[in-house]
């Protein structure tokens, strides 16, 4: 008997059996339609081994397929048959919001960082500090893959399920990505002989007040000794 507790939506690799798993299962004829319609629309975005897109294209799958995607959704729970077009999908949009949004963040960011005197150091860590979020979001989808074959081609890989982006469309990200990890070498060169009570003498009128956290835990790590947030500290 199915477990309607059970959402398959939430995880893939969590995996139970669908009503139509049942040996007796006879499905119905809107069952069918669905099943042949995701059919067909993983086929048509499973174009070869490698999903290698430009954004334009990227943006035209998730037009096309979005609709059928909430249809499956509200059926995924029953039924098994819909699951390799819905994770699939489920990909490409995660793949396309990433592109979109931090493509876009990354453009400000940059944008940001050309209207201030960066040989300022106060300028400068707070640029950092403002976009650090950015650069962590970027790096969790760029640095992972970044053993991928495909990457001295045209095309980079971005997700862990196998998204590929031309990287003509990963320009303004790779330039902010570049800049800031850069930048935050320079700073960790610049402070690797820092110490626990230089560390805590930072106020918010020091320069390096607003990364010294993030900053003290690479170069500890750095040192290859144990980290702990300040509130953990006696």
């Amino acid at each position: 008997m199915i477990d309607l507790t059970f959402d398959r939506t939430i995880d893939p690799f969590e995996w139970l059996p669908g009503l139509d798993a049942a040996p007796d299962f006879i499905p119905d004829a809107e069952y069918t339609d669905l099943l042949q319609r995701c059919d067909a629309a993983y086929a048509d975005i499973l174009s070869g081994e490698v999903l290698n897109y430009r954004m334009v294209e990227l943006k035209a799958v998730v037009n096309q397929y979005t609709e059928l995607f909430h249809e499956v959704e509200k059926e995924l729970k029953y039924y098994e048959g819909f699951d390799r077009f819905f994770y699939l999908f489920d990909a490409v949009f995660t793949a396309y919001l990433f592109m979109d949004q931090e493509g876009w963040n990354a453009f400000f960011a940059l944008d940001d960082y050309s209207k201030f005197d960066m040989s300022e150091e106060r300028n400068l860590t707070n640029w950092l500090f403002s976009y650090q979020a950015l650069n962590e979001k970027i790096a969790e989808h760029l640095f992972y893959n970044s053993d991928c074959d495909c990457n001295s081609q045209e095309y980079y890989r971005i997700s862990h399920l196998g998204i590929h982006i031309h990287k003509e469309d990963l320009t303004k990200i790779f330039e902010f990505s570049t800049l800031y990890t850069e930048h935050y070498a320079q700073l960790l060169k610049q402070y690797m002989d820092i110490t626990w009570e230089d560390f805590f003498s930072y106020t918010e009128e020091d320069q390096m007040y607003y990364l010294r956290d993030n900053l003290f835990y690479y170069i500890l790590k750095s040192r290859n000794k144990n980290w702990s947030p300040i509130f953990d500290l006696s």
